[in-house]
């Protein structure tokens, strides 16, 4: 079955998922995936019961612990690998996140209330104001001295996958902010210098070497996109700026986030060019309106983990495949050398 594309812009969850956090909301989605006893067999020898376990299995495999949790994490373990991976040494404090909530400091609170009707509105935690969330967006403000539109969403995310633990939420959020790897903040933050007025600096740069390399991996279909007057801001630009949260199911968007964690902030651009790739005969096919809706929105897709043949399906096992090969192909590994 194809995917049937929907009609809005807001983040879709599915009714089966939407009084779900933590653990039981990864285990509904992991029901549905065929490889969940291979990743279970993984993942299970290494006993990974706590933090220091995990530590340990990173340093002392790191080729491995990379390769496994881009193939997916499983439930149990999916936290602490991704706190793993994502660890900034000598920034947690003890007690620094009550003392921030404690904090008189009110500079962004019309921002973030602004921002929580609007982050993942169809869950039961976040249908009403989530305090949970206005606790974490606030902590997160005050400590990076800023608040910008698009982490909330993030935050949402970490959230439910973390069983609503505001703390380690946003730890985890610093940990993708200040992580020289990822470093999301920038991806939110406008350069207003000498009058340049809103310029995403760093998608900006994400954009051009998405384009760089989209033209020279699948020429035909760039062309194409080209002919038919398919722009950046009819998808790239919405899939790297929200993550995939806005135009993907979560059981998608989960698996991409394991992908993610294991390398870098250039596996969105690894997993967007393995999306062309999974779709590049059919989207071949369709004009500037089918191509337009096509690509934006993928919420209403069914049967992700499915290895169909079908050219329209959206399948999360090839498309990690493909972008496992792009990452390594194009040399992505090296942050640094292919940012400048």
């Amino acid at each position: 079955m194809g995917c049937q594309v929907g009609k809005t812009n807001q983040i879709q969850i599915r009714s089966k998922y939407n009084n779900l956090v933590g653990i039981k909301f990864q285990q509904a989605i992991e029901n549905s995936n065929p490889k969940l006893k291979q990743l279970q067999h993984q993942w299970n020898q290494f006993e990974i019961k706590d933090l220091s376990a995990a530590f340990k299995f990173k340093q002392s495999d790191p080729v491995r612990f990379r390769k496994y949790l881009m193939n997916g994490a499983i439930s149990s373990n999916r936290w602490l690998l991704w706190k793993v991976s994502l660890f900034v040494d000598n920034i947690f404090e003890s007690g620094c996140y009550e003392a921030l909530l404690k904090s008189q400091h009110h500079q962004f609170d019309i921002e973030i209330e602004k921002d929580l009707p609007r982050t993942l509105p169809g869950h039961q935690e976040f249908h009403k104001k989530s305090q949970a969330l206005q606790n974490v967006l606030k902590a997160i403000a005050i400590y990076n001295n800023d608040y910008v539109t698009g982490m909330n969403q993030v935050a949402g995310f970490l959230l439910l996958i973390s069983g609503m633990e505001e703390e380690d939420t946003f730890w985890m959020v610093n940990y993708l902010n200040i992580n020289p790897q990822f470093k999301f903040l920038q991806l939110y933050q406008t350069n207003d210098s000498q009058n340049q007025g809103n310029q995403f600096e760093y998608v900006t740069k994400l954009l051009s070497i998405f384009h760089k390399h989209f033209q020279s991996q699948m020429p035909l279909l760039y062309q194409h996109f080209e002919t038919q007057g398919i722009n950046q801001y009819c998808y790239i630009w919405k899939w790297i700026f929200t993550l995939f949260l806005y135009t993907f199911p979560f059981e998608v968007v989960l698996y991409f986030f394991d992908f993610m964690i294991a390398n870098n902030i250039l596996a969105i651009i690894s997993l967007s060019l393995a999306l062309l790739k999974h779709f590049h005969s059919h989207l071949l096919k369709l004009n500037q309106t089918e191509i337009a809706q096509f690509i934006t929105q993928f919420q209403e897709c069914s049967d992700v983990f499915d290895r169909s043949s079908h050219s329209d399906h959206l399948c999360v096992e090839q498309i990690l495949c493909y972008a496992t090969q792009f990452h390594d192909q194009l040399g992505f590994s090296r942050l640094e050398e292919t940012l400048q």
